[in-house]
């Protein structure tokens, strides 16, 4: 049992990707669509932070070492949507306003 938690928890972790994939396929992104993905990332991005800063204490808490066993899993999405959230910033919104500008 304990050998499908693992990648459980990647599988659940890759739903944020699966939701801006399914809103970009269907165009349900609303008025603002780089606006929309970008702030999905960061707001994505923000959560995993605080699921991977929680690991510690929730160890602490249980008496229990299998939470340790999803940190690092759990920080390398979190650098995975900062990422994510980066490049759409850089690549989205900023060539988006520098072409804007351009007569």
């Amino acid at each position: 049992m304990r050998n499908y938690f693992k990648p459980a928890v990647f599988l659940l972790s890759l739903w944020p990707l699966i939701i801006i994939g399914y809103q970009i396929f269907y165009n349900k992104l609303g008025p603002e669509p780089v606006d929309r993905i970008i702030n999905h990332f960061g707001e994505w991005t923000l959560i995993f932070i605080i699921l991977t800063l929680s690991i510690s204490p929730l160890r602490k808490l249980t008496n229990s070492t299998e939470w340790i066993k999803f940190r690092r899993m759990f920080g390398l999405f979190t650098f995975f949507y900062a990422s994510i959230h980066m490049l759409s910033y850089v690549c989205l919104l900023y060539t988006s306003d520098a072409a804007d500008d351009t007569p």
